[in-house]
C-alpha cells in the first residue's frame, strides 16, 4: 500500500526492501491508501506513471535535462550531493526493470546514450550530437580532416569543471604530454566521446544499469526455469 502524496518515499521503502524474486511475480498489486479495492491493473499503471514523474524529475537532483532540450533526461553530474544517492540510483534501476518486465509506461524520456548504457551498447560519436551538437561538430571535423599541418595544440587531456573547480583530466596515462596527431586521432576521438558521455556520472549510471539488468534478467530466468507466480 502506498500513500498517493508520498508515492516516491513509499515506493523506495517498499521496492528496496522486497527481495528481487518477489518483485518478479507475474502480477504487482498496488493499492493507494484510502482507495482500497481490487487491482485490475489500473492502480499499478497509475503508480508507475506517478512514481516515474517524481523519480526522474530534475527537481530532485538525481537527473537533469539534456543540454539540447527540456524533454529528455539523463543522470546529473551534480547528483553526488543528494543524500544516499547510490541507493536512489539502484532504486531507479529497479523501477526501470520492473516497468519493462511488467510492461508499464513511464512518464519519462531519456537520452539515447542513457538507453544504450542500459543495454550495455557501446557509445559512438553520433551519440554525442544528441547531447552537445557543438562538441560533436568539433570532433567530427577532426575525424574528417587531415590535421597533420594544423597546430591544434591538442593533447590526450581535457579540462573539466566539478563544483566550480576546473581541473585537468588525462584521458590516458601521461595524456597531457601526448599530442594528438593524424595517426592517433581515432583513439583521441573515442576517448573524448567516452569522457563527454560519462563525465561525473560513471558510478551513478552503473548503479542504475546493474539493478536494471539484474531485475530484467532475473525475470527471464525465473519464468523460464521456475514457477514465480
Amino acid at each position: 500500500m502506498v500513500i498517493r502524496d508520498h508515492v516516491l518515499e513509499d515506493a523506495f521503502n517498499k521496492i528496496m526492501s522486497t527481495p528481487k524474486k518477489d518483485l518478479m511475480k507475474n502480477k504487482l498489486y498496488i493499492t493507494f491508501v484510502g482507495e482500497e479495492g481490487l487491482d485490475y491493473g489500473g492502480p499499478a499503471r497509475e503508480f508507475f506513471f506517478l512514481l516515474s514523474r517524481e523519480l526522474f524529475n530534475p527537481y530532485y537532483g538525481l537527473f537533469e535535462y539534456s543540454a539540447n532540450d527540456t524533454y529528455t533526461v539523463q543522470v546529473s553530474p551534480m547528483s553526488t550531493i543528494v543524500e544516499n544517492h547510490h541507493e536512489w540510483f539502484r532504486f531507479a534501476g529497479r523501477v526501470l526493470g520492473l516497468a519493462v518486465v511488467h510492461q508499464y509506461l513511464l512518464d519519462a524520456f531519456f537520452t539515447r546514450p542513457f538507453y544504450k548504457a542500459l543495454l550495455r551498447i557501446q557509445w559512438s560519436l553520433g551519440d554525442v550530437e544528441t547531447l552537445d551538437a557543438e562538441f560533436h561538430q568539433i570532433l567530427l571535423w577532426i575525424k574528417e580532416n587531415d590535421i597533420t599541418e594544423l597546430d591544434m595544440d591538442l593533447t590526450f587531456s581535457v579540462n573539466e569543471e566539478v563544483f566550480g573547480q576546473v581541473t585537468e583530466r588525462e584521458l590516458k596515462p601521461n595524456g597531457k604530454s601526448l599530442s594528438v596527431t593524424e595517426t592517433n586521432k581515432k583513439e583521441y576521438i573515442e576517448k573524448m566521446v567516452k569522457w563527454r558521455l560519462e563525465r561525473g556520472v560513471t558510478e551513478q549510471t552503473e548503479s542504475v544499469v546493474r539493478e536494471f539488468n539484474e531485475v530484467s534478467l532475473m525475470s527471464i530466468f525465473c519464468r523460464k526455469h521456475f514457477n514465480c507466480t
